[in-house]
């Protein structure tokens, strides 16, 4: 490639220098993935493996399957390095993209750019379960992973919240899938009112929803647990002829025996199980 050719348009360059330092969750989350090819087979692996997908159709509103986007990527990072090499700076996924599919590939003759609201809806869509708002479940497991490998290595402390809606089958069973439906996006709405910025909240399966706590010992992450129980239980207090509930486990890295995400998530099942055993609505340990 000819560095004349591909940024011979001063006002082109302007351009894609400007989109590229915009700050954009896509770009920022493709651009810490570069690097790692362990890592960037996980994230196609999960749930938002379409992430790549959508940087293309932010380019060029045609959609891209995973497996032709995940070709995309390793053509687009070698092109990414030639760009730098040839002129002494990073210019980013986003604009080595551009560049790749408008001079190198042919694949775009003009390129199109979304608008942020675009930008931002199809971050959500791919991102958030409909229903609670929460994240997915791919999301979340992903994102654990990378939380649990940091805070080990920084000998930081992590908590894991995990629940449960107590007797949610019989909620369906009595007043039908809609109003149990109506309940799950409850949940989902007094969560986002009580967890703080830094925190993760993810829908984890039916009924379950977990939440990660970063920089949070196991005590201050019982407490943000137990607010959330109690406000639940106040506000579905008189939901028909049965109170709703949620029964809550709490899981922490700094316990000795927490040495992998699957083993964070195993300990806060166990502790949430423990309280439905012994009665329900209530907030468990297991540290």
């Amino acid at each position: 490639m000819n560095t004349d050719d591909s940024f011979s348009d001063e006002n082109t360059t302007r351009r894609l220098v400007d989109i590229e330092s915009t700050d954009r969750l896509t770009s920022a989350s493709i651009d810490k993935l570069s690097n790692k090819p362990a890592l960037l087979k996980s994230y196609l692996d999960a749930s938002i493996g379409n992430t790549f997908s959508e940087l293309m159709f932010r380019l060029t509103h045609e959609i891209y399957t995973e497996k032709r986007a995940s070709n995309l990527w390793h053509k687009i990072v070698t092109h990414r390095e030639s760009l730098k090499k040839q002129l002494n700076r990073d210019m980013g996924m986003l604009v080595a993209a551009l560049d790749y599919l408008s001079n190198i590939s042919g694949d775009i003759s003009s390129p199109k750019i979304m608008g942020d609201l675009r930008i931002e809806e199809a971050a959500e869509m791919a991102t958030r379960d409909s229903l609670t708002g929460l994240y997915l479940r791919g999301v979340f497991d992903f994102m654990l992973e990378q939380m649990v490998s940091d805070h080990r290595k920084y000998n930081k402390s992590l908590s894991l919240l995990m629940l449960d809606i107590d007797d949610f089958k019989q909620v369906n069973d009595d007043h039908g899938h809609q109003a149990g439906d109506e309940v799950l996006r409850k949940m989902g709405e007094i969560l986002m009112k009580i967890i703080r910025d830094t925190d993760f909240p993810a829908r984890y399966g039916g009924e379950e929803i977990v939440i990660i706590f970063p920089d949070t010992a196991i005590d201050p992450a019982a407490v943000i647990a137990e607010r959330f129980r109690a406000e639940v239980h106040r506000y579905f207090s008189d939901f028909g002829p049965r109170s709703i509930t949620v029964s809550i486990g709490v899981s922490c890295i700094r316990n000795p025996d927490v040495i992998t995400a699957s083993e964070l998530v195993r300990q806060a099942d166990q502790a949430m199980y423990k309280v439905k055993r012994s009665g329900k609505n209530r907030v468990g340990k297991n540290a």
